[in-house]
């Protein structure tokens, strides 16, 4: 029997859908959609940003010491740009971001516009950084757009953008990302070009001479290995072990990026030398335990993510927490439930994108090293602080927008409208508010006014109070704002030398109103008293002790500020002022020279300096410099009157009488000066004159000695009865 053939025609066949291609974009549409994006998040983040240009300066909150009281800054020499590369200012060491701010100064001085408007460009350029960043690593160009726009716009980056003294945020930031974008290509070249990889460590270099917080940058390209997905070359990579297979791909990793740590590591480091110099690294042991640093932690986490949700109440200083009943504010107990919360959330997330994962690694590692596990300065939160992290969690929220195009769930319909929706509302929201938070930024006034409305921190009046005190020259409103500042807390000693100061110089030498100098006294000792290395505080008793003639108790004080401060060239001088007044011409003379190197074209020191050649009888050195001083400074009259004695000393009586004339033609009430002239016209054989002169001192109260008046009258051939 024949075997049957198969019916084919009868058999099923089999149910195939054939897979559609991606539809890709060609190359140009690809170019034009990204163009437009990125000009979309550029025009609106100017938009909002506008406002900015018309803000003035935050003296009292930085501003006034990067570059308003910034003598380097004043004045571009190779002396002041090896300053710049070799000194810490302020806590603190950024270079690059000094130099630009003396390039703005010798083109602008003090006028603000150029500053902001430099601050705004570089964080326009941040904004298209960022679009090029998210879109080479997602591939994707809407989630890029989110992330790059909701940077551009969000409240949380006023502080970086609007305030002059974060040109270094905004600026350390453009190099930043221009080191990771020529990682990446140096990273998914083929070829693997050393060119890109010594570009990217460059860019990497001048970030950091912009601002240290950049050392993290080895750690975000580590991440950024792992999320391409590299190809390791370390043996361990790729074990079934997870934990071997995890250190032998960051080891891998970590051997790749060796130039790049030496860099962080030695940064970062001087960061830390630079803080400690300022005393910003606080030991907050005492207040808060080992066991509450994570609670500290994990507050400042949960708060920049919540703001980064509902930025509202923003401020500049968030203070560390007051203790209640002996125990933290319960919010602190409550954040590490919540990030744990949050983290188990996203450890699940990894089954469906690797991209949240990413995004939360890279904002808690952008963001660690300002947690304050290691306590700088005197917040537990800044806003500024989020500018770079807060790419990561936009980065999230743009994945959020792709899902919720693509999701399949039963409520995908309204998702898919609905979250743009939420997108759209709350760019609108958020530019609002950044533009509302601008205005605040318009001057220092208007910041700290803004922070005692929601705060009344001490502080922040101390603050206020000096910016009225040292740039608006009120002094009432000054002096209401540091005595409240006291009131709510006593031992603040920045208010007492601030306070101090202000009695010093508005209500002591210049009026001799001994009471207000005593009051000055007492505040610069009380804030002594509650830091004893309170540097403001030492040259303001010290100077105090000189205008009440105390010259002894002055030196002490004079001594322990420069060895803090031992680049004051003012403090030497006034130190010399004082030894002179105490008899020590040699010890004077040392400080005024030591002055003169470290200020050498301050006509004070030139003045000093020949008082002390005129002490030594060396009249023709002391001319020299008395000559020079006056040259730097031709309205001082002190010096007139030195040059007077001098020229004296050297028989030049005319050229003396002619100086004394002109000290008497701006001040013909200083008895010193008709002593002096008396004696020019006694040696020229004037005794009429010298006699008339000596009458004149006498008249303004000047305790004259009686037989020199005696022998000047009968030279003079007066025979009139003596009163």
């Amino acid at each position: 029997m024949a075997n049957k053939k198969p019916n084919i025609k009868s058999r099923p066949a089999p149910n195939v859908t054939i897979r559609k291609q991606p539809v890709v974009a060609k190359p140009a549409e690809s170019q034009k959609k990204n163009l437009i994006f990125i000009s979309i998040a550029v025009v609106v983040t100017a938009i909002v940003y506008a406002i900015s240009l018309d803000n003035g300066w935050a003296k009292n909150w930085d501003d006034g010491g990067y570059v308003i009281e910034h003598d380097l800054v004043h004045k571009l020499s190779l002396h002041n740009l090896a300053q710049i590369f070799t000194v810490f200012y302020k806590g603190n060491y950024h270079p690059l971001t000094t130099i630009l701010y003396a390039l703005q100064y010798s083109l602008v001085g003090e006028k603000p516009f150029l500053y902001h408007f430099v601050n705004l460009v570089f964080h326009l350029a941040d904004v298209v950084l960022v679009f090029i960043f998210v879109k080479r690593l997602i591939k994707n160009p809407e989630i890029a757009f989110i992330t790059a726009i909701f940077f551009g716009i969000h409240p949380m980056h006023v502080e970086s953008v609007a305030w002059v003294s974060e040109l270094k945020d905004v600026m350390y930031t453009f190099f930043f990302l221009l080191s990771v974008l020529f990682y990446m290509k140096f990273s998914s070249s083929k070829e693997k070009s050393t060119k890109l990889y010594v570009v990217s460590l460059l860019f990497f270099l001048l970030s950091c001479l912009s601002k240290s917080a950049a050392v993290i940058l080895p750690a975000v390209l580590i991440l950024i290995d792992f999320y391409n997905g590299k190809k390791w070359k370390s043996k361990l990579a790729n074990h079934s072990n997870y934990f071997i297979d995890f250190i032998g791909k960051t080891g891998s990793s970590i051997a790749g990026k060796i130039p790049f740590f030496i860099v962080g590591i030695s940064f970062g480091i001087a960061a830390v030398m630079s803080q400690k110099s300022a005393g910003a690294i606080q030991d907050i042991t005492r207040l808060y335990s080992w066991l509450e640093r994570p609670l500290l932690a994990s507050y400042a986490a949960m708060t920049y993510l919540a703001k980064m949700i509902v930025p509202i109440d923003l401020v500049n200083m968030y203070s560390y927490p007051d203790r209640q009943n002996g125990h933290l504010p319960l919010l602190y107990y409550v954040a590490p439930v919540v990030m744990l919360i949050l983290a188990y959330l996203v450890y699940y997330s990894r089954k469906f994108s690797k991209d949240i994962v990413f995004g939360t690694f890279f904002f808690l590692i952008t963001i660690a090293l300002v947690l304050q596990l290691l306590p700088v300065g005197g917040a537990i939160v800044a806003e500024r602080y989020s500018y770079i992290p807060y790419i990561g969690m936009f980065i999230i929220i743009g994945k959020g927008y792709v899902f919720s195009q693509e999701s399949k769930l039963k409520f995908a319909a309204i998702l898919k409208w609905a979250y743009p929706a939420i997108l759209i509302i709350g760019l609108c929201a958020f530019s609002v508010l950044t533009f509302q938070r601008i205005r605040i930024w318009k001057d220092g006034e208007v910041l700290f006014t803004d922070l005692i409305k929601k705060t009344n921190l001490p502080f922040a009046y101390n603050n206020r109070g000096y910016y009225y005190f040292r740039f608006l020259k009120n002094n009432e409103k000054a002096l209401s704002d540091f005595n409240k500042c006291l009131e709510l807390d006593p031992t603040f000693h920045s208010a007492l030398s601030n306070r101090g100061v202000l009695y010093y110089n508005f209500y002591g030498p210049n009026n001799s109103d001994s009471t207000h100098l005593r009051l000055a006294l007492k505040d610069f000792s009380s804030a002594l008293k509650s830091k004893s290395n309170d540097s403001e505080a030492l040259i303001g008793r010290a100077n105090t002790y000189s205008s009440m003639q105390k010259f002894k108790e002055s030196i002490p004080d004079y001594d322990y500020y420069i060895k803090i401060k031992p680049d004051d060239a003012d403090a030497y001088l006034w130190r010399g002022i004082a030894l002179y007044n105490t008899g020590k011409y040699d010890q004077s003379f040392t400080d005024v020279e030591q002055s003169m190197k470290l200020k050498p074209e301050n006509d004070a020191t030139f003045m000093w300096r020949g008082i002390l050649y005129y002490q030594k009888k060396d009249y023709q050195a002391a001319l020299n410099d008395l000559n020079h001083s006056i040259k730097l400074n031709p309205k001082k009259l002190e010096c007139y009157s030195w040059r007077g004695l001098t020229e004296t000393g050297l028989k030049m009586y005319t050229e003396a009488i002619a100086d004394y004339d002109y000290a008497l033609s701006k001040n013909p009430k200083d008895p010193t000066v008709y002593i002096n002239r008396s004696t020019a016209y006694f040696e020229m054989k004037n005794y009429k004159q010298a006699y008339a002169d000596y009458c004149s001192a006498g008249h303004l109260n000047y305790a004259l000695d009686k037989p020199h008046f005696m022998m000047l009258k009968g030279l003079a051939g007066d025979t009139s009865p003596v009163n």
